[in-house]
């Protein structure tokens, strides 16, 4: 048989799905002729198709050694170039495509891809926007063009894309769950419920989907759902790690609701462990850092609270621990007229680390001017997230690291510190899975320690900080007395009351975090001493806290 034919074959076996007997074949040829690009090129989507990443990053590569005129050679080596997280290097291929063939639309979404994961959103909308000229039936690119959009606060333009994704292909379930996901962040619960339900009719194993629905609802015994994720179980071991890690969350919140603590915290730690060991994580170096912070930050460093100057928008800064209520005080906030809902904005940070570089320890070399920049940049990217708005609201929690600084650069912002019972707060966050990892979250030990970190920040900040700055409002007061803790924090931002910030689940905003349907609800008091429950199991948390219960 000559070289043609038993190409003939191969493809015809991986018609049929026989990739093994295709694959003997391929490498047959390339023994025989091994300067043959195409099966090189079928042996390289063979591997893709397997998983195989690194071994089709090495067979395409060969193609495009062998023939470089071809564009799919190219393109497809990039792709799997992503795949294994050579960003730059699939970027400088993707562009060698494009140049040998500007009219193939899966080229261009490709490129869109690479520019997203190197974080480079404009040309990553422009790689999207273009393969959907070229293929306007091209749904995942409509898909990720929305998820970028969402990312960037274009929430009108992402739910579009969404929209048309699921059009052209009602079987796109990431679509569909993308659109989910930002339904349930504006408030639409049940149009998000009749979503999820049906990605999970037409694909019981999109854990994706199963993860969403578990947030809206409190399990009961006889509930459809969780016979569905309990017939998942036997096939975990099998499954990529990112849905192991869900289901085993998914069925904690079951058992969690269930009242079945044990059953619950087995599977959330499973989950976390799982999670746990997919990064690395440097306790050492973050306690450094917030004692670096502490040095760069003396008393004698701030001014007077500057409550009389009002360059609009005002910032209010809410942080503190992720889980500690910083949605719900987001919330109770953001239903006040003047007040608008930023969500959680990176915008500090980013503007830190571009101007300052290392933080903080590069902090007294950056002239004042250069500083007051970062404040200034800051307010002018508030005014185009909303125009109009007096007072926005940003719920970073992480922000607390940079309080020092928010004071020197922004004299007019306000900052609240949540505060909320260190077990508590500590297991919320150990059983919450977010939507990106949040590295001391997945071990009791970590988190404790980590908790002990931040608290420690916060006792400085409160020692050195001007009157007028810093406010603490503690979550367990808020829930006991809701309407004089939010008069009181109203006064604070200099504000008059009103009676809305007391119906603040009716509030028609975005709310972008793991929070997103609990603070639709009326305020309630079911996760007040929630830890006791789980005792028995958070010893490391507990001694990493060093509190006595």
């Amino acid at each position: 048989m000559n070289i043609y034919n038993a190409m003939k074959l191969a493809v015809s076996y991986i018609q049929v799905g026989q990739f093994k007997k295709a694959e003997k074949i391929l490498f047959d040829i390339i023994t025989a002729d091994d300067k043959f690009h195409p099966a090189f090129y079928l042996l390289g989507q063979l591997a893709m198709q397997g998983n195989r990443s690194d071994m089709a990053v090495q067979f395409f590569h060969r193609a495009t050694v062998l023939c470089s005129s071809i564009a799919k050679y190219h393109r497809d080596l990039a792709e799997a170039l992503l795949y294994i997280g050579h960003i730059q290097e699939a970027i400088s291929v993707v562009q060698r495509a494009i140049q040998l063939n500007s009219t193939d639309a899966i080229t261009h979404f490709v490129a869109g891809n690479a520019y997203s994961a190197l974080g480079d959103k404009t040309n990553a909308i422009r790689a999207f926007k273009t393969a959907i000229e070229l293929d306007p039936e091209h749904d995942f690119a409509h898909n990720n063009l929305g998820s970028l959009y969402e990312a960037d606060f274009r929430l009108k333009k992402a739910k579009k894309e969404y929209e048309a994704a699921i059009k052209i292909n009602n079987k796109n379930v990431v679509a569909q769950n993308n659109l989910a996901t930002l339904l349930i962040a504006e408030g639409e619960i049940d149009k998000a419920k009749v979503i999820l339900n049906h990605i999970i009719d037409i694909q019981p194993n999109y854990i994706e989907a199963h993860n969403n629905i578990s947030s809206l609802k409190t399990y009961q015994n006889g509930d459809e759902h969780i016979e569905i994720l309990l017939s998942l179980l036997p096939e975990i071991e099998q499954m990529p790690l990112e849905k192991k890690i869900k289901l085993h969350f998914n069925l904690g919140k079951v058992y969690a609701d269930l009242k079945d603590y044990d059953k619950a915290f087995y599977h959330y730690q499973s989950s976390n462990n799982l999670n746990r060991a997919t990064y690395n994580y440097d306790e050492e170096a973050v306690k450094v850092i917030a004692e670096n912070i502490i040095d760069k930050f003396p008393k004698n460093s701030f001014k007077k609270h500057e409550t009389t100057i009002k360059a609009y928008p005002v910032p209010i800064f809410v942080v503190g621990m992720p889980r500690s209520g910083t949605s719900l005080i987001e919330q109770i906030l953001s239903s006040h007229s003047k007040v608008s809902s930023g969500g959680e904005l990176n915008y500090l940070s980013e503007l830190v680390y571009q101007r300052v570089g290392m933080f903080p320890e590069n902090i007294k070399n950056i002239p004042e001017k250069d500083l007051m920049q970062i404040g200034n940049d800051y307010l002018q990217k508030l005014k185009k997230l909303d125009a109009d708005a007096q007072y926005i609201v940003d719920k970073m929690p992480g922000n607390y690291q940079f309080a020092g600084l928010i004071a020197k650069i922004l004299p007019s912002a306000f900052i609240i510190n949540t505060n909320r019972n260190a077990l508590d707060c500590c297991l919320s966050n150990y059983t919450q899975l977010f939507r990106h990892t949040i590295p001391y979250t997945n071990n009791l030990g970590e988190l404790g320690r980590y908790y002990k970190i931040y608290n420690g920040l916060m006792d400085h900040w409160r020692s050195v900080l001007p009157s007028g700055y810093l406010y603490d409002i503690h979550y367990e007061s808020v829930v006991a007395n809701l309407e004089e803790e939010a008069r009181k924090l109203i006064n604070f931002i200099g504000l008059d009351w009103e009676e809305s910030c007391l119906t603040f689940h009716k509030t028609k905003n975005t709310v972008r975090t793991a929070s997103a349907a609990q603070v639709r609800e009326p305020i309630y008091n079911s996760s007040i001493e929630r830890w006791r429950v789980y005792e028995k199991h958070l010893s490391p948390l507990i001694e990493a806290l060093e509190i006595n219960t």
